[in-house]
This record gives C-alpha cells, structure tokens and sequence, in this order.
C-alpha cells in the first residue's frame, strides 16, 4: 500500500506546478473587484471581497480536482499494477494537499492585502476576524469528502449513481429558500452541538461508505 501512495503522489505532482499561476490570477481577478468596489464607494468591503473571490473559486478548484481523481481517473490508475487501498490513500492525500495549499496562499494573501489596506489607512479585519473559523477547516476538508462521496457513489452504481447525486444537489440548491427556513425553525430550539454532531457523523458514514465501495471497486 505505502508504495502505491508514494507512487500516486510522484504521478499526481505535477499538478501542483499550476497552482501558483491559477491562484495569482485569481489575485489579480480578486484586487481588480477590490478596486471597483473603492470606485462605487464601498472601500470598507474591498479587503472581504478580494479574499472572499480567492477563497470561493480555490474551493471551486480543488473540488474539482477531487471529484476529477476519485471519481473519473480512479479506475485509470486502478488499471495499472496498484492496490485500491494504496490508491484510494494516494489520491486523497494529492487531492488534500491541493486544498490545503491554495486555502493556505488564499490566507496568506487576503492578510496581506488587508496589511497594506491599513497601512494606507483604515481600520480593515483581518481575515480570521470576520470569517468564523468553520468556514477554514470546511475549505480544506470538503472538497476532498465530496470527491470520495462520489467516487464512491460512480463505483457502486456508475454513471446514473452520479447524475442521480447530481440532480438532488440541483434540486436542494435551487430550492433552497423554500426549505431552508423551516428546517432552521425546526432546529432553533435545541443547542448548537446537537444538529452539527449530527451532521458530523452523517458525513463520516457517508464517507466511510464511500471508501468501502472504492476499495472494492473492479477496473
């Protein structure tokens, strides 16, 4: 297993060559909304929005890069001479250090551009000041879940298993005004802790049963 993992990192490192063009890019998209929103007058946000467009498209990137490796090139790299447990670990490892590394740099230049937004004068959060810290772990960690979900998902059932996934997604999402409140009224009266212990442990099962069926899976 350690040899296949170690193999799968060496074959998946070149991903990380265009890491740093795609998030400088991202940067400069970022500082260029910054620069609108001084320009409509809105200069106490520009420091949120910059770091907010790095964050929401890194995460876009790296779920991708997730649901990409898990769920389509999984059975490529299963044909070569690997075994499932050493790939599905390789795989999740790469698509880990994908999303930790651009959550990192997004960090990294959100803090930097609030510090010379102070130095110019102002008085602008830092990032961890006005994102509650949920939001951190979730960046790093959910992309690489809902790559296993359905990598799991298309080795268990196929291609209709993720079409299946995909349409309750749209349709959840699209209808998200229509279900979100009551659910919120129904879960206001009991404490915190209890809908996210829940949710928690839904997330592992789920995972838990995706890795099952990736560790099973057949070329």
């Amino acid at each position: 297993m350690n040899r296949t993992t170690r193999a799968v990192l060496r074959y998946t490192r070149e991903d990380l060559k265009w890491i740093l063009p795609v998030v400088l890019f991202l940067g400069i998209l970022g500082e260029g909304l910054g620069l609108a929103a001084l320009y409509l007058g809105e200069e106490e946000n520009a420091s949120q929005i910059v770091l907010g467009v790095l964050l929401a498209i890194t995460f876009l990137i790296s779920t991708i890069v997730s649901i990409a490796y898990l769920a389509n090139q999984f059975n490529l790299l299963l044909s070569f001479s690997t075994t499932r447990q050493g790939l599905v670990v390789g795989i999740l490892l790469h698509s880990l250090r994908i999303s930790v590394l651009q959550t990192v740099i997004a960090l990294v230049w959100g803090t930097l551009d609030t510090l010379a937004r102070r130095a110019l004068g102002g008085a602008y959060p830092l990032p961890w000041q006005w994102i509650p810290w949920p939001v951190w772990p979730l960046a790093v960690l959910l992309p690489v879940w809902t790559g296993l979900f359905l990598g799991g998902i298309i080795q268990r059932f196929g291609a209709k298993g993720f079409w299946c996934a995909y349409l309750v997604f749209l349709l959840s999402t699209t209808g998200i005004s229509q279900w979100l409140h009551p659910v919120i009224d129904v879960l206001r009266p009991l404490p915190w802790l209890i809908p996210a212990a829940a949710l928690l442990v839904l997330a592992a099962g789920l995972a838990a049963l995706s890795l099952r069926w990736m560790r099973r899976a057949t070329v």
